[in-house]
C-alpha cells in the first residue's frame, strides 16, 4: 500500500516579512475520501488485522469522528465488518460523518460519556475477543505503535532538513511518530481540544529518550470543534493566498499556533518549517 503526499511552499505575509520558509506536506492529497494520517495510521492495523484473519475492525469516535469515517471506508474497501463506538445521543440526528459510516457498512452503537472513558482503557487488537470472536479493536484515534509505525514513514519522503515540523494533535499518534521521525526537528503538536495535559505524560511514555518535541495547548479556541474570530481570520486569509481549504477543527489551529509563534518570535528569522496537513474537511460539514 504506497502512501506519498507533495511538500509544497506556503505564502503569507508574515512569514515572508519574517523571513521564514514555511513549506506543507499535503496528506490531505493522499485518498480522495480517506486523506491525510488516517491512511499512515491504519496502514499496519489493517495488514495486522487482515495477517491474524479477524474479520471486524471495532473503534470508537465521536460525531465527526475522521478515524471512524475512515475506518469505515477502508473497511468497506478491504472486506471488513465495522463497527464504531460513538460518544452522542442515539436519538440525535445523524451528522454527514455519521451519514457516510452507514453508508459504507459501519454499525454504530452510542454510549455515554462514562461508557466512553471505559472504552479509552481497552488495549491491543485482542480487546473485543470475548464480545465478538474475529474481531479487532483499533483504539481512539487509531492510536497504537502500528498507527505510529506508519506516521514515522513521513519522515522518509522528505528530503529537505527542517527547524521545525508542525502538526494537529488529537490523540497523539502522529505527534510521536512525527517525532520518532524527524529526529534534527523541533516538533510541535498543537492540541486540538481543552484538557490535552494528560497527553504530556502519556506521549512521554511513548518518547522516551526524544527531547525533539513539544505540546502546544493554548490554541484549541476553548474546546474540541471550537473556533474563535482570529481563527477563522487566518484561516481565510490562507486559504485566499494559497488555494485550498485548511479544516477548522484540526489543522486550522495548527496554522493558528504558528502564526502567533511566528509573531511572537518563538520561531527564529531564517528557520525553515513543515507543516503536517493531515486532511479532515468532511468533519467541517453540518
Amino acid at each position: 500500500m504506497r502512501i506519498s503526499s507533495p511538500i509544497e511552499s506556503v505564502d503569507h505575509p508574515l512569514f515572508a516579512q519574517k523571513n521564514i520558509q514555511v513549506d506543507i506536506k499535503r496528506d490531505d492529497l493522499i485518498h480522495e475520501t480517506i486523506s491525510g494520517n488516517k491512511w499512515r495510521k491504519l496502514k499496519y492495523l489493517l495488514i495486522d488485522a487482515q495477517d491474524r484473519q479477524c474479520e471486524t475492525l471495532v473503534s470508537m469516535g465521536g460525531n465527526y469522528s475522521n478515524h471512524l469515517h475512515a475506518l469505515a471506508f477502508a473497511g468497506k474497501e478491504n472486506k471488513f465488518k465495522t463497527i464504531g463506538f460513538v460518544r452522542a445521543n442515539v436519538d440525535q440526528e445523524l451528522t454527514p460523518t455519521l451519514q457516510d459510516c452507514l453508508g459504507w457498512g459501519m454499525e454504530l452503537k452510542f454510549v455515554t460519556r462514562s461508557q466512553y472513558s471505559e472504552l479509552r482503557q481497552l488495549q491491543g487488537f485482542a480487546s473485543w475477543q470475548k464480545q465478538i470472536s474475529g474481531s479487532y479493536w483499533i483504539g481512539e484515534g487509531g492510536f497504537s505503535q502500528l498507527a505510529i509505525k506508519g506516521v514515522r514513514e513521513i519522515a522518509q519522503e522528505v528530503d529537505e532538513q527542517y527547524d521545525f515540523v508542525f502538526t494537529a494533535t488529537g490523540s497523539g499518534a502522529t505527534l510521536v511518530g512525527l517525532a520518532q521521525g524527524f529526529k534534527n526537528s523541533k516538533v510541535i503538536g498543537v492540541a486540538a481540544f481543552k484538557g490535552a495535559s494528560y497527553l504530556q505524560e502519556e506521549l512521554t511514555n511513548y518518547l522516551l529518550g526524544y527531547d525533539n518535541w513539544q505540546l502546544d495547548l493554548e490554541h484549541h479556541c476553548g474546546g474540541f470543534a471550537k473556533i474563535n474570530r482570529q481563527l477563522m481570520e487566518i484561516k481565510a486569509e490562507f486559504e485566499g493566498l494559497n488555494g485550498y481549504k485548511l479544516d477548522r477543527i484540526y489543522n486550522a489551529k495548527m496554522l493558528y499556533a504558528l502564526h502567533d509563534f511566528i509573531a511572537d518570535g518563538k520561531i527564529p528569522s531564517g528557520s525553515k518549517v513543515l507543516l503536517i496537513n493531515t486532511g479532515g474537511l468532511q468533519g467541517d460539514r453540518t
